[in-house]
């Protein structure tokens, strides 16, 4: 998801849709499930949605669901599961930091699951949720946690915010990624005019962590913006 260049994710598409979800059901996550509560009838955005997974989580709670991503070929596999089981969203090619092809206030809330940090310009991105939103709109993300990623040194990295080279990745992911830590993603969500609902940290043992041993969750709504004067301003 390199902002002005290739996709990043165009690369390993092919891997990532058989390693994760190849049969298109659609993504199990309980907590993140559990902050996007009821949305039965919303107006929902999945951001940089990959093959899909998020988006047909959402259409399965009831969700109206427009699903948008960079990568051409990730959103071919989202469309093939599409065309094979239609839930009735939306597959559009676009840019997380500027999401052109939506009007303010499209949306009752954004869902974007484990893709923050593959996106450059994190400012950017969080306004352009901020912007899409309807007052009160929800803003839902999950990362890998930064304090367990395995990619920075605890004392001298963990508070830089980079782009870094993973040590291993498995085939099915980029090279590459951002890590910030978590008081960047709370500026930027505050800078954006996000209040924060709520906070999860989950943690995994050795056992079933394999190489995500730890993931942060959030849950943040858009306050209301100023009204005119003379409508009600207070």
């Amino acid at each position: 998801m390199t902002r002005g260049g290739p996709a990043s994710y165009d690369g390993v598409a092919d891997e990532y849709s058989r390693a994760l979800d190849p049969d298109g059901v659609g993504l199990d996550d309980p907590v993140l499930t559990e902050l996007v509560g009821d949305v039965a009838g919303q107006d929902v955005l999945s951001l940089a949605c990959g093959q899909g997974q998020d988006a047909r989580l959402l259409a399965r709670l009831g969700a109206r669901v427009t699903a948008v991503d960079v990568s051409a070929e990730m959103l071919r596999h989202a469309r093939r599961h599409e065309e094979a089981a239609p839930r009735g969203i939306a597959y559009v090619e676009g840019d997380a930091h500027e999401l052109a092809a939506f009007a303010d206030e499209s949306f009752d809330g954004v869902l974007c699951h484990m893709a923050l940090m593959d996106i450059p310009d994190l400012d950017a991105a969080t306004r352009s949720v901020a912007r899409v939103l309807g007052d009160g709109g929800w803003f839902v993300f999950s990362i890998v946690h930064p304090c367990y990623g395995g990619h920075v040194e605890a004392v001298t990295d963990y508070l830089l915010d980079h782009r870094y080279r993973k040590p291993r990745p498995p085939e099915w992911l980029p090279e590459h990624a951002y890590h910030r830590p978590l008081a960047i993603y709370v500026e930027k969500l505050t800078n954006a005019g996000f209040r924060i609902e709520r906070l999860e940290e989950v943690h995994y043992s050795a056992a079933d962590a394999g190489s995500v041993p730890g993931l942060f969750y959030a849950r943040v709504v858009r306050r209301l913006r100023r009204r005119r004067a003379g409508s009600g301003d207070r």
